[in-house]
């Protein structure tokens, strides 16, 4: 499998203010972009990956919203607008959930109370854990071990101690060229260059 598990610190977990958030400074919007480039092909949706999503605007507890492509069940749509209502009835679902509780709603998706950091360390115990970082290794020379998991960020750049705790982990770092890029961009060459190396 291949995972994704992308940072929102500015998405609100609240479904009015998610939804109300669209071309405002969260940019919830991306977050259906990322869907779509990560997690469809042509006619088809990946069954070899997960989409992950964290959600930190919260008065309580992130949301962290998984899409796991074996288990995906059928959408409200493939517009920005569906995509993103399916997000929101995603965390009205989950807004009573207590403290790393789990529900998943009709279509698949996983809501979970877990921040990133607690996602992430869980993930780091059993599989190999890789972070985008210009300074990090060139993928196209990288060592990527099997059942990976891809680390990154929104448009909001990570912060500093984010990447000195995810280093102390044992997360690699490994980048995707000179231009910083949007992260459905950087989904779509990861998914590129593992479908390259086969087998797909």
């Amino acid at each position: 499998m291949r995972e994704f598990v992308v940072r929102a610190r500015q998405a609100p977990v609240d479904p009015a203010a998610f939804l109300a958030s669209v071309g405002k400074e969260p940019h919830v919007e991306y977050l259906a972009q990322m869907f779509m480039d990560g997690m469809f092909v042509s006619k088809g949706h990946r069954e070899d990956t997960v989409l992950t999503f964290t959600l930190e605007r919260s008065p309580d507890y992130s949301r962290s919203l998984c899409i796991d492509g074996r288990t995906l069940g059928s959408l409200g749509g493939l517009t920005e607008r569906a995509l993103l209502e399916t997000f929101a009835d995603a965390l009205k679902l989950g807004s009573g959930l207590g403290k790393e509780e789990t529900i998943v709603t009709d279509s698949g998706i996983a809501v979970s109370t877990v921040s990133f950091e607690r996602l992430v360390k869980d993930k780091a115990q059993t599989r190999p854990v890789y972070v985008l970082d210009k300074k990090g290794t060139d993928i196209r020379e990288a060592v990527i071990d099997d059942d990976p998991v891809f680390v990154m960020t929104d448009h909001i750049p990570m912060p500093r101690k984010t990447f000195k705790s995810l280093r102390r982990q044992g997360v690699e770092g490994v980048s995707l060229g000179p231009a910083m890029l949007r992260t459905s961009q950087c989904l779509v060459l990861i998914h590129n260059e593992l479908d390259r190396r086969g087998p797909f």
